[in-house]
């Protein structure tokens, strides 16, 4: 018993999903990516900002350092007061 022969339009349709789905994959990996360089965004100038701003941009700029840190724990704690009670941090 032979086996069946590809027809050319078969091996046609067949690289044509296969590269589909490969630019499919590509342009999925392209989209996830997330620099990870990403400074702390310019809020105006220096002056302008409270202290609570500066710490909250200083914790940042930590990144995973300031999980331990007493006065980032100290300024999120003041953050989410301030975010759960708007009208009395005013």
């Amino acid at each position: 018993m032979r086996a069946p022969r590809l027809s050319p339009p078969i091996v046609f349709r067949l690289v044509s999903v296969g590269l589909v789905v490969l630019i499919i994959v590509a342009a999925s990996l392209h989209l996830r990516y997330v620099p990870r360089d990403v400074g702390v965004p310019d809020l105006g100038p220096p002056g302008s900002r409270d202290r609570l701003a500066t710490g909250l941009a200083h914790c940042q700029a930590l990144g995973m350092k300031a999980d331990g840190d007493p006065a980032c724990e100290a300024i999120w704690a003041e953050n989410r007061k301030r975010f759960f009670a708007p009208d009395a941090a005013r």
